[in-house]
Order: C-alpha cells, then structure tokens, then sequence
C-alpha cells in the first residue's frame, strides 16, 4: 500500500480499536464510588483494555505492512508482543492518571477540574508512549538478542513512541474536551456512564494515537522504495534495516512474488557509512541499477531505478546526495 493509505488505515485502525476497547469495558460493572480504590480501578480496567485494543489494532496493521502475510508466524509473533506491552501500557498509564486524579479531586474549585483534566491527560500520554513502543517491540527485542539491524529498530523505536506520545496528549485533550460537553449536555448524571461522550472519547485516543504512529513513521523515514513494476505495483516499502533482501522467498523483505527472473534471495540493499548500496547476490539474471548491471555493489541515491527480473523498484531517501 502507498504511505498515504498506510497513514490512514492507522487512524482507522486506531479509531475502530479504541472503539473495540469502550466495547469491553462498557459491559463490565465497573465501580462507580469516588474513593481512590474506585477511581483507581475504574481508570485501570478501561486503560487495560484500550491499550489492549489499540495495540493490537496498530501491531497488525504494521505486521501486514512491514511484513508479508505469507510469514504468519513472524506477523503473530510481532502482534501477540505488541499485546503483551499494549496491556501494561494500559495499567500503568490508567495507574498512575487514576492516582493524580484522585489527588486533583481533594483540591478544592476550579483547581479540581483543571487538575483533574491534566491527570486525565498525563495518564493517555503515558499510554501513548507505551503503545507506540509496543509497535517495534518485537524488532527492538530480536535487534538486542541478535545483535543484527538493531540500529534500524532503534530508529523505529524513536518513531513510534515519538508519534504514540504526540497521539496520547491529543486523544487525550479531544477525549477531555468530549467529556466535558457531555457533562454538559447531560448535566446531573455521571459522565463516565454516558455512552456517547465516553464512546467518541476512546474513539478519539485510538485515532490520534494511530494518526501519528503512522505519521511518525512516514515523516521521519530515512529510505524507501515504490514498486514500479512486478508485484503489486505502485505500493511503497520502509527501508529500516541495515541490510533489506529482495526477492521470492517468504523471508524476503521486499517480496516479488510471481517473477521467474528474481531469485528466491536476488539482492540486497545494504546500509554503509550512511550510504545505500544495491549488491547482487551473484544471480543468474543480475540486478541491474538505472540498466546498469552491478557488479558487487552499486551505489544509489534518489531516484534511482532497480530492475530485477522483470520487476522495477524506485529508489528514494529523505537527503539526496551528491555523487
């Protein structure tokens, strides 16, 4: 998919799982005392299943974009991880705002309700950030443990929970904002048991949090191809790893499926003193860059155009250089 699509599937993504997560918990009996183990408990059964919802949301979302659907078991892998801190990212971000709400609730006035909105808001931020870690997870614990590409996970890392946090404080603030109309309009009753302001206020976290992960991504990208011609023509391919394989194997991270000219592993670009390269893995039909066979490595710069078999990728990255 292009990089437009893929920004705007992670809102929807992030709108329908914040959705899913109001779902849940809106059939729970949560309590509804005022007391500090009340508040607590409330906020952290609600965060518990937001983040659960939107980390999974988001986790397949870039599982499916970043990684062929053929490798199942690395997509379920990367989601079931991304879970795992979705869940905690939930409990702890919910902890730690349910406990500065109930501390805000003891002021007295105007101060309990501006603190109160600012707890509401630091608890979602925390939420964010967690989340937006729980996307690359899965890369950052691989990149450690093999001690391969961590660089590029680093990079992710920075991305996602630059976007994740960015995403938490204004789901927060529009959720907050939704709230208070609520209390409003439905002046006398419990805010936190009416349906529509609470429903669009999860709404609202889940899409801000998946807007921006997405956006961070796309915005900060450092290199990426667009498939000219082969499989899937006109989607656009992340480039985060130090060394990114093409070809028709399963494993591959450009997969071109389909063409008896690529190699199961055909070539690879590789990251070198920051500096692109296009090697050719000493294939029978070569790889060719702007039709000029590589010989080793070859290297690439904006615009470029690699041909191998009867596929063409275009090769971008964010700086040109200048040979």
């Amino acid at each position: 998919m292009s990089f437009r699509m893929f920004v705007y599937y992670c809102a929807i993504a992030g709108a329908w799982s914040g959705f899913l997560g109001w779902g849940f918990q809106a059939i729970l009996p949560l309590p509804s005392g005022e007391g500090y183990g009340s508040i607590v408990l409330r906020t952290c059964i609600q965060g518990t299943l937001l983040g659960l919802a939107i980390a999974f949301g988001l986790s397949l979302l870039d599982a499916a974009f970043n990684v062929s659907l053929r490798q199942l078991g690395k997509v379920l892998m990367r989601v079931f991880a991304a879970v795992v801190v979705g869940v905690f990212a939930g409990l702890f971000g919910s902890f730690i705002g349910g406990s500065l709400y109930y501390l805000a609730q003891q002021l007295s006035g105007s101060e309990a309700r501006v603190f109160s909105e600012i707890a509401f808001i630091i608890g979602w931020t925390i939420v964010g950030f967690l989340i937006g870690f729980s996307i690359c997870f899965f890369e950052v614990l691989v990149g450690l443990v093999t001690r391969k590409d961590f660089g590029g996970a680093a990079r992710k890392f920075i991305k996602c929970v630059i976007g994740g946090t960015i995403g938490g404080i204004l789901g927060g603030i529009v959720s907050s904002v939704m709230q208070f109309f609520g209390s409003l309009v439905f002046s006398g009753a419990d805010p936190t048991r009416i349906w529509t302001p609470t429903a669009l206020g999860f709404i609202a976290i889940g899409a801000c949090i998946g807007l921006l992960v997405g956006l961070a991504q796309i915005i900060l990208k450092e290199a990426w191809i667009k498939v000219e011609a082969g499989f899937r023509p006109g989607r656009e391919l992340l480039i985060s790893k130090e060394r990114t394989s093409i070809g028709r194997a399963e494993a591959s991270d450009i997969g071109l499926f389909g063409d008896s000219g690529v190699e199961k592993t055909h070539a690879n670009i590789v990251l070198e003193g920051g500096r692109y390269f296009l090697e050719d893995l000493q294939t029978p039909g070569g790889s060719f860059v702007n039709d000029q066979k590589v010989v080793g490595k070859a290297p690439l710069k904006t615009g470029d155009l690699i041909r191998v078999g009867k596929s063409v990728l275009q090769f971008n990255e964010r700086a040109k250089r200048n040979d």
